[in-house]
């Protein structure tokens, strides 16, 4: 998380995630990351999003991940339009106002990230949290996303401060290479 000490020095909780083909974070306290006695903390994929959601291979229904990943956000514009499309496609289409399928997956991928990255928020008071991924590329997350997390949020002020990672794309190859040495 190389760029938190120049964003916030002296940054004590710092919440990765990971909005891509898959969905899933981390934890990191006073800079040592936080396992948890199962080695599952972070793990906000597989928390329950929509109950009347898809069935996650889990066996759960409605996780994270069945709703704000990549191809899941790809299905559910699919699921409207009849049409299957790219993210960075139903993204151009949003941009441009000319389709109301690409609107109403933007709305709902902005509504649902709100939802589920409050939680995290009122539970760790996180100093920054870091999203990497190709869906934590949507600028909408950092402008809309942000607003709607606060919408959510038990504090009456909150200051949620979203990044994107440093290293781009490439921070997971970083992190795991780090693992192994």
């Amino acid at each position: 998380m190389g760029i938190i000490p120049e964003k916030i020095p002296g940054a004590e909780v710092v919440l990765g995630l990971i909005l891509g083909t898959g969905v899933g974070g981390g934890i990191v306290v006073n800079g040592k990351v936080l396992y948890g006695r199962q080695g599952i903390a972070g793990e906000w994929g597989h928390n329950i999003l929509d109950e009347a959601g898809e069935k996650c291979y889990c066996g759960k229904t409605g996780c994270v991940e069945t709703v704000l990943s990549g191809p899941a956000l790809q299905r559910f514009y699919a699921s409207l339009s009849g049409e299957e499309i790219k993210l960075p496609v139903i993204m151009e289409r949003y941009r441009a106002g000319n389709d109301a399928h690409a609107t109403k997956t933007v709305e709902r991928m902005v509504q649902y990230f709100g939802k589920g990255l409050s939680v995290l928020v009122n539970i760790l008071d996180p100093d920054a949290i870091v999203i990497g991924g190709g869906v934590g590329n949507i600028a909408e997350l950092y402008q809309e996303g942000a607003e709607a997390v606060k919408k959510y949020v038990f504090n009456t002020r909150p200051d949620i401060l979203l990044l994107k990672p440093k290293l781009g794309d490439s921070a997971g190859v970083f992190g795991a290479a780090m693992l192994t040495a």
